[in-house]
């Protein structure tokens, strides 16, 4: 094979590994679309909740979440926002919706249908009903 044949196959090669390195760097971060039926994220939602990473509500609300399995009864993406600029601009707009003050809006957050659920009570509440607890 030829020199200028190999250089082709490795230029080719450096393009294709290049282009899958950018189109992964374009993909969103935090967000997991959890499905009763498939974990594949296809389809959409109109349930979001949105938590921070260290966050102690948070993580009695994950702990409700996984002891109730309410992840296979309700279909609901889940956003991390302490650590995601583009999750917590996107927890903001949704409190701006229901009228909330974004600058004094914390996690554990819910927005559901068009309502606003916030705080370990309101989304544990929001879950138990959705699941049928």
């Amino acid at each position: 094979m030829s020199k200028r044949a190999i250089g082709a196959i490795l230029l080719i090669t450096a393009a294709v590994i290049g282009g899958i390195i950018i189109w992964g760097i374009r993909q969103p971060e935090d967000t997991q679309v959890l499905n009763p039926m498939s974990q594949s994220g296809e389809q959409q939602t109109d349930i979001v909740y949105y938590f921070g990473q260290e966050c102690s509500h948070c993580k009695k609300i994950e702990k409700f979440i996984a002891d109730n399995e309410i992840d296979r009864k309700v279909i609901f993406a889940k956003k991390e926002v302490w650590h995601n600029a583009a999750n917590s601009d996107e927890l903001q707009g949704k409190a701006r919706e229901c009228s909330l003050d974004p600058d004094k809006i914390g996690v554990p957050f819910l927005f559901a249908r068009g309502k606003c659920y916030v705080g370990e009570i309101e989304v544990e509440d929001f879950f138990k009903k959705e699941a049928g607890i």
